[in-house]
């Protein structure tokens, strides 16, 4: 029974030695698309919309919303330019 303690314990220390601590693969979803903890991204909320990270709250991963409004451009259509009404009959000649 003796000889049984110390190998039991030498057993149970190599079992904790070698499993490592499990980490949770988490994400954040949005958009159709997966997030890593810490990237961020444009949302809409009922405030505009917002930069919002990716993060953990209470051990679950959550998006993390920022005051700052989201940084947006936009292309305008170019205007053509107008033709004289003149052009179209000397062009004819």
């Amino acid at each position: 029974m003796h000889r049984l303690l110390p190998i039991s314990f030498v057993t149970a220390a190599l079992a904790a030695a070698s499993s490592a601590p499990a980490q949770a693969d988490c994400t954040c979803r949005a958009l159709g698309r997966v997030f890593e903890q810490g990237q961020a991204v444009c949302l809409s909320t009922p405030s505009g919309p917002r930069i919002a990270t990716c993060g953990m709250v209470l051990n679950n991963s959550a998006w993390e919303f920022s005051q700052a409004p989201c940084v947006s451009s936009q292309v305008l259509p170019q205007r053509r330019p107008a033709i004289a009404h003149g052009e179209h009959d000397q062009d004819k000649s």
